[in-house]
C-alpha cells in the first residue's frame, strides 16, 4: 500500500460549527425570500449529507430547500435513496435552482471577508472550525506512505485547512477539478497504485467503489463512524 487519501470535513476538520451552519443558514435565507418560515435541522443536513452523493454542500442546500418548499423535510430525506444526488432531487420535483446563487449565498456564510463575491458583511463561518486529525500523525505517515486529500473543497478552503491543522498536502483534489464520487479524482493521484481512502459518507465509499470498477485497481475504504471511530484510530492503525 503505497497511498494514504482523506476526506476533509468530518474526517480531518470538524465542520459542525462552519460548513453545517452555513448550509442551515442557506438554506433559511433561501425560504425567506419564498415567505417560507422554517428552521432547519442540523441533524437533517448532517442525515442528509451521509445518505447522499452530492459532491458539495451548495446541491445539499439545493435539496433542503425543494424539500422545505413541499413541505415535508423530514419525510423526503427518509425517502431520499441511499447513494443518490441532486439529480434525484431535480427529477422528483421537476425543477432545479440556480446553483450559482446558492453558491454566493453560502460562500456569503462560509467564507466570509474572504469572499470577494459576498452579498453582505458576515464574520465567516470557517473560522470556527476545528482540527480532528493530529498533526504528528501526519507527519509520521508522511515518511511511510504518499498522502493526499479528495475533497468537495475549493482550493482556498483547503488551504484554510490546512492552516488550521497545521499540515501542507502536496497531492491534492478539489471541487475546481474533480467531484466526488468521480473515480478519475482518485486516480489523478495515484496513477493506479494501492492505497485507502478514509471517509465518512456514503458518497466516499462510492468514490472508492467507482475507482476499484473503472480502472481496477486495489483501493480500500475506511469510513469513519462505521469502521473506525476518528480518523486518528485509522491512522494509528495503517501505521502500526
Amino acid at each position: 500500500m503505497k497511498w494514504i487519501i482523506f476526506d476533509v470535513d468530518g474526517v480531518l476538520i470538524d465542520v459542525r460549527e462552519s460548513y453545517d451552519l452555513a448550509t442551515k443558514l442557506t438554506v433559511e435565507y433561501f425560504l425567506g425570500l419564498f415567505e417560507i418560515k422554517k428552521r432547519i435541522k442540523l441533524d437533517w443536513i448532517r442525515k442528509l449529507r451521509r445518505k447522499g452523493a452530492f459532491g458539495d454542500d451548495f446541491k445539499v442546500s439545493e435539496a433542503l430547500i425543494l424539500f422545505a418548499i413541499a413541505g415535508d423535510v423530514e419525510g423526503l430525506i427518509e425517502e431520499f435513496p441511499e447513494g443518490e444526488g441532486i439529480n434525484w432531487v431535480r427529477e422528483r420535483f421537476g425543477i432545479g435552482l440556480f446553483n450559482g446563487s446558492i453558491e454566493r449565498v453560502f460562500n456569503t456564510f462560509y467564507l466570509g471577508e474572504h469572499y470577494p463575491g459576498r452579498l453582505f458583511d458576515f464574520d465567516g463561518l470557517w473560522k470556527r472550525e476545528k482540527p480532528i486529525v493530529r498533526a504528528e500523525l501526519l507527519e509520521m505517515a508522511k515518511k511511510r506512505f504518499k498522502l493526499g486529500v479528495i475533497t468537495g473543497r475549493s482550493a482556498l478552503e483547503l488551504e484554510l485547512a490546512e492552516k488550521l491543522i497545521g499540515f501542507h498536502f502536496e497531492k491534492a483534489v478539489t471541487r475546481e477539478l474533480y467531484v466526488k464520487p468521480d473515480p478519475r479524482a482518485i486516480w489523478h493521484l495515484t496513477r493506479g497504485e494501492g492505497g485507502v481512502y478514509i471517509g465518512d459518507t456514503v458518497n466516499d465509499e462510492l468514490l472508492v467503489r467507482n475507482y476499484r470498477e473503472k480502472y481496477g485497481a486495489d483501493f480500500k475504504a475506511i469510513i469513519v463512524g462505521r469502521d473506525v471511530e476518528d480518523v486518528n484510530e485509522a491512522m494509528e492503525t495503517l501505521l502500526g
